[in-house]
């Protein structure tokens, strides 16, 4: 299998809501509250983890060194 298919079998796949806390480095009541399109399958929630990338880099900023606290 090329490196590009493995690629975009990584993003396409599902993961539960645990797994996608620890991607993204949050606790499951803030993944909770986010609202990142979800796979409800009864009381089950799943989330792909390309449309998980896809939500974060929707939020990504850039912030301009002069903005940092540190440097105030």
């Amino acid at each position: 299998m090329s490196e590009s298919l493995k690629k975009r079998d990584q993003l396409d796949e599902v993961l539960d809501r645990k797994s996608t806390a620890k991607l993204i480095g949050i606790c499951l009541t803030t993944l909770s509250r986010l609202d990142i399109p979800r796979i409800r399958i009864r009381r089950r929630i799943f989330y792909k983890c390309s449309t998980v990338l896809q939500y974060l880099e929707s939020k990504t900023e850039i912030v301009a060194k002069e903005d940092l606290p540190c440097n105030k």
